[in-house]
């Protein structure tokens, strides 16, 4: 009798183990909606540019972004324990459409201005027109980016 309680405990145990372990989560927290998500679209985290799969790196990071989606869009991010190779400088660009303080891209109409923290809404102007990438600080009063590179030049009347 022993043996047969035994034997029933330790199936339970090992039922629990694999069926925990089969849904595959790696971040914690309650799930997030992505708005607009189409349906048949390959996953939230894809539509994302992470992999529910593996880690992905994205740029200027220090280690991976995790990623785990379920049906109708929604979606989990959190940091995972490797470290990134490309420890290097972002690619021109790339950094402008990621939110470091959130770790996931920006949200449409949303951009990084300076590749550091949070994303901005974009209004008027393009904001990166008045940020000094040079110096990594806005642009001084009557001054602009116009090619959104390097530094800030006088503002002409006329525009460029």
């Amino acid at each position: 009798m022993k043996t047969f309680s035994l034997s029933i405990v330790l199936s339970s145990l090992l039922c629990i183990i694999i069926f925990t372990s089969a849904h595959g989560e790696d971040c914690p927290g309650p799930w997030q909606k992505l708005p607009n998500f189409k349906k048949g679209s390959g996953g939230a985290c894809k539509a994302l540019g992470l992999d529910s799969k593996r880690g992905t790196c994205q740029p200027g990071q220090i280690y991976e972004t995790l990623c785990d989606d379920i049906e109708g869009g929604r979606y989990k991010t959190c940091q995972g324990s490797r470290r990134c190779d490309n420890q290097a400088a972002p690619q021109s660009g790339n950094c402008r459409q990621w939110d470091f303080v959130y770790n996931q891209p920006c949200p449409q109409g949303y951009v990084n201005v300076d590749c550091q923290g949070a994303c901005e809404q974009q209004s008027g102007r393009d904001n990166c027109e008045r940020w000094d990438f040079i110096y990594n600080k806005p642009c001084p009063n009557g001054y602009v980016n116009y090619d959104c590179q390097g530094g800030c030049e006088p503002a002409s009347f006329f525009g460029k």
